[in-house]
């Protein structure tokens, strides 16, 4: 792709390393501005927050070498994928480091731990003496069904633990600052900077298919996806033999049975129902340049580690939702340029793309996008549906609490008449039963398993299960929950995750045939670090320092 033209593009210069120095100015002055305090880093995508959470958590001097301080280091992430990268990052760094995400659990004792937020909540936020990294803390802006579980974890962090919440750019940090204030009791600094390590050009014009190289380009379904794939892939003869040679040794090791034609064509493609196995070959297989490009959904926006030179949006609206965000567009944008792969990174789009939003053009979206100012962050959270329904609480106080607890606050009467609503449903639901004493018993087992990943229907499915059964089959859960899930595998490991949290007296049986089911369906799952030993990648291929 060519260098732009200065006058027809905008540009947002980086601030490189002065004096050859490890760390980068901003850097050295956040580490300054928090110390250990309890701290928000706010700074763009690609920025390189990671150093700064290591220095903060003590893991890393001032001179960039690894350091184990006193006391537990806790990461969390949103996604699985997330706390899998940072785990083989610490591991590779030399710290005795555990993973755990709900569905999988490896050394959680260890005195680094990388976990989802959910188990973060669910069993450490109360221990004293950690220090806590809560990262991508801006996901639970566009999230609602996750952001109880951050702010939960967030108030219910010990008093004798620190803090450091970092999250891309947006509108108002010091609104934020004082919502997590609130929220945990505490004080917190805030630490803000525009700051790139890399610059990061938005070209004016759109490119063609046969243009694309080196990028990451977005659509938001899996049919957006595979047609922009093979658009690219037509323009393009196929990869020279021993990259072809090489993505098939990839996905022998990773167990994929087929190549989708258009990887052969150095194109990858990446969306949510694909198996965790079929993303990894992808992304091994772009940090690896056997791929130079990936079309995906905005997963590829969540940080997961695939250094590009360009970011090129083949759609700028999604079909529900409607257009992108600024804060949305920039969290995408921020994945072009990787300092020490490509110095500049460059954002563009693909005029009139047949997968755009019928009501919309992207030519337009683009240009108001880019003189668009960012929006303010928000946070809505949903009630603790099953501490209701064991009477723990009140409508009236868990109402207080959801109003309390979303930014901005919410009107207190809106949201009690909206848990009324959701008990009424629930309530209906279950009366439905007709004998009362099985009606009764599904209503408390209910209470006792509410499981907040789960919906309405899937959670009063598998009550059932317990109460027809006592210790009801995985697989039989499975086949309840693989109705709202992307693919089977996905509805097993909500089944693991759901019986991980199941309190005294309740327990599933055929967890082992489960685990078969999953190591026959994807041995990466549970096998991933393995796997990623067996390709044999080299250490610069196999950089997991996705920000540093």
């Amino acid at each position: 792709m060519r260098r732009p033209d200065r006058e027809e593009d905008l540009e947002f210069q980086g601030s490189p390393g002065e004096g050859g120095g490890l760390f980068y100015p901003w850097q050295e002055e956040a580490c300054h501005a928090i110390g250990g305090r309890d701290a928000i880093l706010s700074a763009p995508t690609g920025s390189g927050k990671t150093w700064v959470a290591y220095r903060w958590a003590g893991l890393m001097d001032r001179e960039g070498r690894p350091n184990m301080p006193a006391g537990r280091v806790i990461f969390t992430a949103p996604i699985k994928a997330l706390s899998n990268e940072r785990y083989l990052d610490l591991r590779n760094m030399g710290f005795d480091v555990g993973l755990e995400t709900g569905d999988f659990k490896k050394n959680s004792d260890a005195p680094v731990l990388c976990c989802t937020q959910e188990i973060y909540t669910l069993k450490y936020c109360r221990r004293p003496n950690q220090r806590v990294i809560v990262d991508e803390f801006h996901f639970i802006f566009g999230d609602p069904d996750r952001a109880r579980a951050y702010m939960d974890g967030i108030r219910g962090t010990h008093r004798d633990s620190r803090l450091l919440v970092m999250s891309a750019t947006f509108g108002n940090p010091g609104t934020v600052k004082d919502y997590l204030e609130e929220m945990a009791q505490r004080d917190f600094v805030l630490y803000e900077t525009s700051q790139r390590v890399t610059r990061l050009v938005f070209r004016r014009k759109g490119v063609k298919f046969s243009q694309i190289h080196d990028a990451l380009v977005f659509a938001f379904s899996r049919k957006g996806v595979e047609y922009v794939a093979r658009e690219i892939a037509r323009t393009r003869k196929r990869l020279p033999r021993e990259d072809r040679s090489r993505l098939r040794e990839m996905a022998y090791i990773l167990e994929v049975d087929q190549i989708p034609e258009v990887l052969l064509k150095g194109v990858g493609i990446y969306y949510g129902s694909l198996l965790p196995k079929e993303k990894l070959l992808v992304e091994m297989a772009f940090r690896e340049r056997v791929l130079d490009v990936v079309v995906g959904t905005d997963a590829l926006s969540l940080g997961v580690n695939l250094p590009a030179e360009t970011v090129v949006f083949a759609q700028l609206a999604k079909f529900f939702d409607g257009p992108l965000t600024k804060n949305e567009f920039l969290q995408m944008s921020g994945r072009a340029g990787r300092r020490g792969f490509f110095e500049t990174g460059y954002v563009t789009f693909i005029p009139k793309s047949r997968c755009e939003h019928p009501d919309y053009d992207t030519e337009r979206l683009y240009a108001k996008l880019l003189g668009a100012p960012k929006e303010p962050a928000r946070i809505e959270v949903r009630p603790a549906v099953g501490a209701l329904l064991r009477k723990e609480r009140t409508y009236e106080e868990e109402a207080r609490v959801v109003a309390q607890c979303s930014l901005p606050k919410r009107e207190f009467e809106t949201v009690l008449a909206e848990i009324e609503e959701t008990m009424y449903l629930i309530n209906r639901t279950v009366g439905l039963v007709k004998d009362p004493e099985t009606r009764r018993r599904l209503k408390r087992v209910l209470g006792d398993l509410w499981f907040d990943e789960m919906s309405v229907p899937s959670n009063i499915g598998a009550a059932h299960l317990f109460v027809r059964h006592g210790t009801p089959h995985a697989l039989d859960l499975a086949e309840v929950l693989r109705r709202e899930e992307r693919n089977y595998l996905q509805a097993l490991l909500k089944v693991k995750r759901y019986a991980n949290r199941l309190p005294e007296g309740y327990s599933i049986q055929g967890l082992d045939e489960l685990d078969q089911e999953v190591n026959r369906i994807d041995p990466t799952v549970f096998g991933f670090e393995e796997k990623i030993g067996q390709l044999k990648v080299s250490e610069e291929g196999w950089d997991l320092d996705e920000e540093v």
